[in-house]
């Protein structure tokens, strides 16, 4: 068991949680961590990358000079790759760089990043993170009275317009939801803020 603290929005600890770390695994899985975040990053890739080889270059194919009697290198076409404007050889095409990565890796992933943060005391547990309007110079103290002001990921129990609004003009804060998390988005910021409810859902939403 682990005892985590809770704080308010003014940064005082106003209670204890404890939590059970077996339903994260206790075993932090690094290999399985690293696929998942290469499985991401490269499933951002757009593939678009394209070079045209010797037959799309446009240009024209006849001989720039004769085969014999100049004393110059034999040339067949100026669309040559070793010429200046000709074809690339083996260059890239569009393509797909999606990898596959099971639903039960993934969640294995997550379960690993989450143990992680927790174990090293990266996430901050809130009583609550809901706005009547959006304020971010509010939502920018909160997170320095907890100490969690640079490179934060917020993670709500559900949605909340008013405080994504609050967020997003802050540089180096994300906001997600509980079921959008996943690995990467757990490993890329330092700190983890979660609202109570949505932390003592973990168990039940990541199994």
């Amino acid at each position: 068991m682990i005892d985590v603290p809770v704080h308010d929005r003014q940064g005082k600890v106003v209670e204890t949680i404890q939590f059970d770390e077996t339903c994260l695994g206790r075993v932090i899985h690094v290999e399985l961590l690293h696929q998942a975040i290469v499985r991401h990053e490269a499933n951002q890739r757009v593939g678009t990358a394209s070079t045209k080889n010797r037959s799309e270059v446009v240009g024209t194919t006849k001989k720039p000079w004769r085969q014999k009697g100049l004393g110059r290198a034999r040339v067949g076409t100026k669309r040559n790759p070793v010429w200046r404007g000709g074809g690339v050889v083996f260059g890239p095409k569009p393509r797909s760089y999606r990898q596959k990565l099971s639903k039960k890796a993934r969640r294995t992933a997550l379960k690993s990043a989450l143990l992680s943060k927790l174990r090293d005391g990266e996430i901050k547990v809130i009583t609550d993170l809901q706005m009547d309007q959006p304020k971010t110079k509010e939502i920018a103290s909160i997170l320095s009275a907890i100490g969690a002001c640079d490179r934060c990921l917020i993670v709500l129990r559900e949605q909340n317009e008013n405080t994504y609004k609050s967020t997003r003009n802050l540089p180096q804060v994300e906001l997600t939801t509980l079921q959008e998390m996943n690995a990467y988005t757990a490993l890329l910021r330092k700190n983890i803020v979660m609202t109570k409810d949505a932390f003592t859902a973990i168990p039940e939403e990541i199994k």
